[in-house]
């Protein structure tokens, strides 16, 4: 049995939870190639960091999609990519890791560290890629085998030049719920919080903006 002032307490915090679950993350769609020195630059210094944030993982939707400005060939089954076949290459790595672990909290430490290799380190060798998988608690066999295999290699090229917009510019292209962000901002943590309060979200980690802004 709970006295008025309990129960009303209990059942504020109820629905104060409830408000707060019910609104929807916002979606942070990120397009990038991972030979891009503007997409590592982002990947490194913006978009990992404030995942670190606590709470910004609850209230924003990470779609990492690498292929960029890469063209495809559905009759030839080829992939072009700006960067060169090396380019191709490491996209496929961690288009596998994510295709593999598509919770964010896994393959963000993955891509992070990818970003951060010097590039000659992820031209068609393995070992830059096993060790961001062990670095970040990933199985690297499975990772591997995914890339590896011609099929689903290509099937996941497919999907990743579909989800990357056909009206992109240039690299990397963020969209935020919808809207294009504007990466001279330099504050990814306060473009998704304006996007989630925007739509009635409240979140203690937008208490503190831009925690990670303008290096």
């Amino acid at each position: 049995f709970l006295s008025y002032p309990m129960k009303f307490s209990a059942l504020f915090a109820v629905a104060t939870a409830s408000s707060v679950l019910a609104t929807d993350p916002v979606e942070v769609l990120v397009c990038v190639e991972a030979l891009c020195s503007a997409c590592e630059t982002f990947v490194t210094d913006y978009l990992v960091p404030t995942s670190q944030i606590e709470g910004m993982n609850d209230i924003m939707d990470v779609t990492f999609v690498p292929y960029g400005n890469a063209k495809i060939d559905m009759d030839s089954k080829t992939v072009t990519c700006q960067h060169g076949d090396t380019e191709c290459f490491a996209n496929s790595y961690e288009q596998c890791a994510i295709d593999i672990y598509p919770d964010q909290t896994d393959f963000l430490p993955f891509v992070g560290c990818v970003a951060e290799t010097p590039t000659q380190f992820k031209m068609s060798q393995d070992q830059t890629f096993e060790d961001c998988a062990n670095k970040a608690g990933l199985d690297f066999t499975v990772i591997k085998d995914c890339h590896d295999d011609a099929d689903r290699a290509w099937d996941l090229q497919v999907a990743a030049s579909q989800k990357t917009p056909a009206d992109h510019q240039y690299t990397p292209w963020i969209v935020i719920d919808g809207e294009l962000y504007d990466n001279s901002s330099h504050d990814l943590q306060g473009a998704v919080c304006d996007a989630y309060i925007k739509k009635g979200g409240k979140s203690d980690a937008c208490n503190n903006e831009s925690e990670v802004a303008l290096k």
